[in-house]
């Protein structure tokens, strides 16, 4: 009995010790923003980009766009907007080379109501709506 007493202080004692390091976290005034590509990030791609690796999740096929003109064929594929309607899955995975190192990635994302990719650079995400060109030429591959 003396035993399951001490026990059951022991544990109280370390619970009334946990409670007074916990911090709540006001997430109320959280604001995450959904914006397109900088034209700042677009415009080094545009000008150094080296080439474009691509990986299909589904399918396993990958392939490249490479130097800077399979950047700039790549580049047309983008509308200057951001999506609103997100899908669960993602289609591809995308590694963006510039200047013949790694720049950043992406991850594409196609269904019949809604095509976007999602870029990453330095944490940041940017999120752009593909137009129908893009569409058709990633269908080709899925």
């Amino acid at each position: 009995m003396k035993l399951i007493a001490s026990l059951l202080f022991v544990i109280l004692s370390i619970t009334g010790i946990s409670q007074d390091t916990i911090k709540q976290v006001d997430t109320a005034e959280k604001v995450i923003l959904i914006n397109p590509l900088p034209v700042s990030i677009y415009n080094e791609l545009k000008t150094n980009g080296s080439g474009v690796e691509v990986t299909m999740y589904h399918t396993s096929k990958t392939f490249s766009l490479p130097n800077l003109g399979g950047t700039n064929y790549f580049l047309t594929f983008l509308q200057g907007k951001s999506t609103v309607n997100f899908n669960k899955q993602n289609t591809a995975y995308v590694m963006i080379l510039v200047k013949d190192d790694f720049y950043m990635d992406a991850e594409i994302s196609i269904t019949n109501e809604s095509s976007y990719i999602i870029f990453k650079k330095d944490g940041v995400k940017y999120y752009n709506l593909l137009n129908q060109a893009g569409i058709t030429f990633f269908r080709k591959f899925m």
